[in-house]
């Protein structure tokens, strides 16, 4: 095993090595500067691919690694050491990865730390990590990141017109980035920040000498499990994967506070197929946030399982400004579940703004089969239904921008439920957000459309679909076949406090409780035949390890002086 001791001057870096044993890694730094950024270059560093780079705990600068490469069959893993490692950088930003390829870089080192790498603070606009100058491969997990300046993790090479190297003409591409169960809150910009922002196609995104250049493709890009709070502008930012991109299975609140104009998203998609599903997205008490964005997604993307509550302006925005590479295929948008938005659930405007074929500029391409199936969406801002336009009530929920284009799809929008009355229909707890069905006789339930076609096969909480004799409309599907053996008593709340924030949930790692009205809990957690698994005083806040449960559904029950809260958990 090796030590390897950092010291810094104008920027150089003195390594040298002793044979050591510490976490069973095989490489660990140390000598690491508290007020200086700390520099790693991998040609002074003797490694292996599969090789494991230590941090040990502690609080430290910035840490900057250059040139790190391992293999697909062995990456090298960076990894905390003994607990929790803090990063506090004032001049750049906290962790940065460049030139670096096949990279597992993990909090997972202290089985007491969920998340074992912290970031506390970047310059004012640097990230809490940055994967840049053609970094590639690289899976990113269990880092918490708070108050960077710009965002909480980038992961691109921009495009300049220096280095010629940067531009989509010469090949990079951005592969097989891994983004999951991290926590992210409070950035000064985007809480995740993947791919250049601009040039899918043909819309131009930067020049030189007024020759238009583009940022690279990226592919095979997962971005999920992720908790991103309190971001200034967009929670999640992703574009330009032109394959296998999926954004799934997050947790996204109090989004866009700065509420700037097209920077405010809970999930702003771009340029590329995608799945996007199984996503919760909740505005903040200032309301700022605007809802999902999907500019230039092409044919095939699906939209499915997502919540996404109280949004300005659209629920969903959707705009392929270029044509369809496949005509006879648009977009799948279904079992969201809509609530609130200011304007409508889902927007839908198709026309071309950046032909390939100059011929199709401002063309509504409603000959391109989109479907919005199966969606709940509960009481939109808008009010056509009262207006003296061609859009009458379903266009407030459903909306498009051309009649043409909703003519031509009409038989493809069906078994949705579009409401002003939601306390009708049977869902669990609306004024807590929680808008699964609370019984067998909700209005929503075996009220769908059969989509397992399209890979519908499961609902938000992963729960398979149809759990009884038909899918359920929304992002929620009702456990029907159970067996359940315990009574699951409804949220009780006056209004005087505020329902208990849970996350991430599914888990098979571990989960947080927070309520700031109270310090602890008593809490049970059963599985749904009844098995008591854990019973005592729960801490607000604090992790709790579900590592040792078996796969299933479990009810947690909180307990507190004069109310009491049940949620359900999913351990996948």
């Amino acid at each position: 095993m090796k030590y390897l001791f950092i010291s810094l001057l104008a920027y150089g870096c003195a390594i040298s090595f002793l044979n050591a044993q510490n976490c069973n890694c095989d490489i660990t730094l140390t000598g690491l500067s508290t007020t200086s950024l700390n520099l790693i270059w991998a040609s002074q560093t003797t490694y292996a691919p599969g090789d494991t780079i230590c941090i040990p705990a502690g609080n430290y600068a910035g840490i900057r690694f250059y040139d790190f490469e391992g293999t697909a069959a062995n990456p090298l893993t960076i990894i905390n050491c003994g607990g929790q490692v803090v990063l506090n950088e004032t001049g750049y930003s906290a962790i940065e990865l460049r030139g670096s390829k096949y990279i597992h870089l993990t909090g997972t080192g202290d089985a007491n730390t969920t998340y074992g790498i912290k970031v506390n603070g970047t310059s004012s606009w640097g990230m809490g990590l940055d994967l840049s100058k053609f970094s590639s491969d690289i899976e990113v997990d269990h880092l918490e990141i708070a108050n960077a300046g710009f965002a909480g993790i980038m992961a691109k090479t921009d495009p300049h017109c220096g280095d010629s190297n940067t531009w989509r003409s010469n090949g990079f591409i951005m592969k097989n980035l891994d983004i999951h169960h991290n926590y992210i809150h409070d950035t000064g910009g985007e809480g995740i920040y993947i791919g250049f922002s601009l040039g899918y196609k043909l819309d131009v995104g930067r020049t030189c000498n007024g020759v238009p250049i583009y940022g690279h493709w990226l592919e095979n890009v997962d971005v999920h499990h992720n908790i991103v709070e309190n971001t200034a502008w967009d929670a999640i930012q992703l574009n330009l994967v032109r394959t296998n991109g999926k954004v799934r299975d997050n947790y996204i609140y109090n989004y866009g506070t700065d509420g700037r104009w097209a920077q405010a998203y809970a999930l702003s998609i771009g340029g590329g197929i995608y799945e996007i599903y199984n996503n919760y997205c909740e505005n903040g008490p200032l309301k700022k946030g605007w809802g999902m964005q999907l500019i230039n997604g092409d044919s095939g993307t699906k939209i499915f399982n997502n919540v996404i509550i109280d949004p300005k302006l659209h629920g969903i925005f959707l705009h392929p400004r270029h044509e369809f590479s496949d005509p006879q295929e648009g977009y799948y948008v279904s079992n969201n579940t809509i609530v609130t938005p200011e304007r409508s659930g889902i927007h839908y405007n198709t026309t071309i703004l950046h032909p390939i074929d100059p011929a199709d500029l401002h063309n509504a391409q409603e000959e391109v089969p989109t479907y919005f199936t199966n969606n709940l969406i509960i009481d939109p801002g808008y009010d056509f239904e009262n207006g003296n336009t061609w859009k009458g009530n379903q266009e407030s929920y459903i909306d498009f921008n051309e009649k043409i284009t909703r003519d031509s799809l009409l038989n493809n929008i069906y078994t949705n439920i579009l409401t002003r009355q939601a306390d009708s229909l049977g869902l669990t707890d609306i004024a807590n957000h929680d808008y699964s069905p609370n019984t067998a006789n909700s209005a929503v339930v075996d009220a769908a459309t059969d989509h397992s076609v399209w890979g519908i096969t499961f609902d938000l909480d992963n729960t398979a679909r149809p759990s009884g004799n038909g899918f359920d409309i929304g992002a929620y599907e009702y456990l029907q076949t159970t067996n359940l053996s315990i009574r699951i008593p409804a949220l009780t709340d006056d209004g005087a406090n505020t329902a208990t924030l849970f996350y991430p949930n599914p888990t098979n790692q571990s989960f947080r409780l927070v309520n700031t009205n109270f310090e602890n809990s008593n809490m049970q957690v059963r599985s749904l035949d009844g098995t008591l698994f854990y019973s005592g005083i729960y801490h607000m806040g604090k992790a709790f390890t579900v590592t040792a449960f078996p796969s299933g559904h479990y009810v947690i029950q909180l307990f507190f002086k004069d109310r009491q809260e049940t949620h359900r958990l999913v351990v996948p």
